[in-house]
This record gives structure tokens, sequence and C-alpha cells, in this order.
């Protein structure tokens, strides 16, 4: 009864205090998962004094200790979207909050089992809170994914706080635990999907970084072009001509490409757009809305990246870079009809192209059209015979 008594005062004197320092935790790992980019959702709560009691009657009836230790009297959820951010998390946790003790569930069970799963993550308090003696001084900080958490709330109301024992029990145990089967293989499935898409993603951004490397020389050419001698009027994207003189328009197209090397594309896309409200010649025009709209691309703003890409061949119907970002781009966003048409009509303008006979070999690969496949491969070798890609598909292929 003095245990109770003691516990009860606690909570009246010191819960307010409590909730205060949980709240500020919250507030700073939510300030961490952002400047991580982690789509990361936060619940935070401090046991009732009811829920507290109860879990100490039933820890003491299960364990036969007479006074168990609790970990969780203030507790943080965090929940993420996929399998990967939950590990992710745990690491921030013990970087920048001081992570100590590290519980994973699914660690106690056996291949053929399913149950709850989380990590439990417990962050030593930094300041006196006076808690109840029977409660550890940490908070415990359980990371889940989403389908992870809606599996604990959904047990938790139907075994964990009830009561009574269902007349049959195993039959209900063993569709909970079929369900609970479903849930880990469709989160096992969304990662591999995130897989996949990340997979994409990078092999874009690296077609799109070596076709950079090709294009800046391209850029850079433009600074020794000599002035027009007549002022240019408004050209397609801009309403209205600059004022910017010649030098500090070649100062903006040195720092934006040096921005984009050094993969500083926000800043990339801020040089650009400061050239392009110059109103250049209209081949200046095309190639910096091309570089801009890479940029782009790398932020994975494909919306701006198709526009700018539009608007650079519209400025100059020969450049066909531009064409060849577009399919890109249109390729990945599963447009695989229109990238065939791109990339058709740049190596109209340009025939000697073997990486974009390649990478139209691969969009028709996957559509399934593998003889014209085969025909642009053989193309690609004749063109660059060490094109070591190209030879990798063709033999690929071959053994099909």
């Amino acid at each position: 009864m003095k245990a109770l008594h003691d516990i009860s005062m606690a909570y009246a004197s010191h819960h307010h205090r409590w909730k205060q320092y949980l709240d500020k935790l919250r507030m700073g790992i939510e300030d961490t998962l952002e400047r991580q980019h982690l789509g990361a959702t936060l619940k935070s709560r401090t046991k009732s004094l009811e829920s507290l009691s109860e879990k100490r009657r039933f820890l003491m009836r299960d364990s036969g200790a007479e006074d168990p230790e609790i970990k969780d009297l203030l507790g943080l959820r965090i929940i993420v979207p996929f399998q990967e951010a939950v590990e992710q998390v745990v690491e921030l946790l013990r970087q920048y909050h001081h992570g100590g003790e590290i519980e994973r569930k699914s660690e106690k069970l056996s291949f053929r089992e399913f149950a709850y799963d989380s990590v439990h993550v417990e962050l030593p308090l930094t300041e006196q809170l006076n808690l109840p003696a029977c409660c550890k001084p940490v908070v415990e900080v359980q990371v889940r994914t989403i389908l992870q958490d809606a599996w604990a709330e959904v047990e938790h109301e139907l075994i964990y706080k009830n009561h009574f024992r269902f007349p049959n029990n195993e039959v209900i145990r063993k569709k909970l635990a079929a369900i609970n089967a479903s849930l880990s293989l469709a989160d096992m499935i969304f990662q591999e999907i995130r897989d996949a898409q990340k997979e994409m993603e990078n092999w874009g951004q690296e077609r799109f970084q070596a076709m950079l490397d090709k294009a800046g020389v391209q850029l850079e050419e433009t600074l020794t072009l000599p002035p027009p001698e007549l002022p240019q009027g408004t050209l397609p994207g801009i309403d209205a001509p600059g004022v910017i003189s010649r030098a500090e328009t070649e100062r903006q197209l040195l720092a934006g490409l040096k921005a984009h090397n050094d993969k500083d594309y926000q800043g990339a896309v801020r040089h650009y757009t400061k050239v392009l409200e110059t109103n250049p010649e209209l081949h200046v025009r095309s190639i910096v809305f091309n570089h801009r709209g890479m940029a782009y691309f790398m932020l994975q703003q494909e919306a701006q990246a198709m526009s700018d890409f539009d608007r650079s061949f519209q400025c100059d119907n020969s450049n066909y870079r531009a064409l060849n970002n577009r399919a890109l781009v249109l390729r990945r966003m599963g447009y695989i009809q229109p990238a065939l048409e791109c990339f058709a009509l740049s190596l109209e303008i340009e025939p000697k192209q073997a990486e974009v006979f390649f990478l139209r070999a691969q969009t028709l690969v996957e559509i399934e059209r593998i003889n014209d496949a085969n025909v642009d491969l053989i193309q690609a070798l004749s063109i660059d015979p060490f094109h070591q890609e190209a030879a990798q598909l063709l033999a690929e292929l071959d053994r099909r």
C-alpha cells in the first residue's frame, strides 16, 4: 500500500513536469528527423496512474517480483513509412539523443513466429524529474513502421487490455497471427518496392550526372562567345528583358556550373535562373534551361524539369541533349512511348549517339521489343565499340 501511495503522491506533485519534459524532448527529436528528411510521425504520452498501477500488477503477477521495474512511464513513439527508416531513426537517437539500451522485439521470435514487432530505445533523462521509485529514469522510444503501429494498436485493444479469455482462444490467436503475418509480408513488399524506386532514381541521377559532365563543356563554351551586336527582345520563358551586364551573366553561369558539379542543386537553380532573367541569346537560353532542368531532376522536381527541357528545345530545336533529358524523365515516369519518340527525334538531329541508342534499347526491352532493342545495341556498338553496358545487354538478350 505504501508503494501505491508514493506513486500517487509523485503523480500529484510532478506529473505536469514530466509532460513538459516529454514535449520538449519530442520537439528536439522532430527537429533531428526533419533535418534528415525522414517522413516520421511522433506521438508522446505519460502513463496514467491507473495504467501504471495496472502494468505494475501485471508484471508482479507475471514475473513474481515484488517491486518490478517499469521502463515506459514516459513514452515516445516514432512511426515511419518503411522498414529502412527504423534503423536510420535508431542511429539518429544514438548520435544526437544519447540513445542507450535497445530492445528489438522480433529478436525474441523464432523463424516460425509472427508477433508484435518494434524497436525500443531507452533515452536517459537529462533532468531530475522525481519519478516514482518503481520507474526507471528513462524515456522509452518505440520506433515502428505504419503497419507495425497499426497492428500494435489493434493487438493492444484485443488482447493486452482484454481481461477475459475467449472461449475459442486458440482459434482467435491463430487468426490474429495470420493477420500479423500478412502485415509483416506487406511491410517487406513495400520495402522492396521502395528499394526498386531508389535504384531507378539512382540510375536516373547517374545518367544525368554523366550528361552534365558532357554538357558542362557546352555551357563553358558560351562564356567565350562574343556578345550579340543588337539587343534581343523577350525570348521564350521570360516576360521581360534583363538588365544585368554580360560580365555578371558569365559570373552566374560559372557559379551555376560549379554549384551543379558540387551537387548543390538548389544553388545551381538559383544561378541558372538569374542567367535566364538577363534574357540572353537563344542558344545560351536553350543550354541554361537544359542545365536547370537537370538540376530540378536531381531535386526530384520532375514537373519543373520537364518544363525546362521543353523550353530548352523551344529556344533551339537542334538541342538534342534537351530531348534526351526529356526522354529520361518520361521513361522514369512510365511514359514509354513519348520517351521513345524523344529518343528518335534526338537521333534524327545527331545520329552518332551511342549512349542514346543504348538508352533506347533499354527502354525497348522494358516493353518486350527485343528485336528492336538488338538493332539499337548493335548500332550503339558500331559507334562506340567499347560501350560496356551495351555489350553486356546485347549478350544478355542473346542468352534469352
